[in-house]
């Protein structure tokens, strides 16, 4: 054996890389606080995960995808519009449906291009508060709880239905589906379904109107339940 010293051998490196400090914590809130400061149109998962300064694959754990993330922050807008409806004190079953069904209208339609990721049923808290003060009402009207029950899924089907009308209109300036009917009937002699065309030009259009005789066919309904 040779009397030389042997190099003495270098450090081992560990090959995993050091971690600077946890990487930042996400929860669902935070994603929707940092969506809702962005425009919708532009909206991207790698957009929010930038402003929040974690990993794309982080929000994943909350949101699959883009239109996970336009439906979270759709429902978020919603509650805190819709949230704000209150019944009037001492009002009855029918004043109640008018307040109720025109204050989640308008706060739907104020959700704007947001709306169309708002899937039904709509929950959360802050639209389950007004529904319950409602349902409370109908019963002590008389109603009973199966057609409070159904008054309630009923209310709600035709005012969403109204609310995205409007949303649709105030983009385009007419409901598309007047506009397809439109298309149908250029093409059919003028001598043909004119009642349909007289209502195209004067009432066939949804807006407050429409809301007002849904409302006023749904109150009569209710009236000949109770009698």
């Amino acid at each position: 054996m040779s009397d030389e010293k042997q190099p003495a051998l270098a450090p081992r490196r560990d090959l995993a890389p050091r971690r600077r400090g946890r990487p930042p914590r996400i929860s669902r809130e935070r994603i929707v606080e940092a969506a809702r400061a962005m425009d919708p149109e532009t909206l991207t998962m790698q957009a929010v995960a930038e402003r929040l300064g974690v990993d794309r694959k982080a929000l994943n754990y909350h949101v699959s995808d883009r239109d996970g993330l336009l439906e979270l922050v759709a429902l978020d807008v919603l509650h805190a519009e819709v949230g704000e409806t209150s019944l009037p004190e001492g009002a009855d079953w029918r004043e109640a449906t008018r307040h109720i069904a025109r204050g989640m209208r308008a706060g739907m339609v104020r959700t704007g291009a947001l709306f169309e990721y708002v899937r039904m049923p709509v929950g959360g808290l802050s639209t389950l508060a007004p529904a319950e003060r409602y349902a409370e009402t109908l019963i002590a009207a008389g109603f009973t709880e199966e057609q409070a029950s159904r008054a309630l899924a009923f209310l709600a089907e035709f005012v969403f239905s109204s609310a995205r009308d409007a949303i649709m209109i105030a983009r385009n300036g007419v409901h598309p589906q007047v506009t397809e009917i439109r298309k149908a009937l250029e093409s059919t002699p003028a001598d043909e379904y004119r009642a349909l065309r007289r209502l195209l030009d004067t009432h066939f259009q949804a807006g407050d109107a429409q809301l007002e005789f849904d409302l006023q066919i749904f109150i009569a309904g209710l009236e000949t339940l109770l009698s």
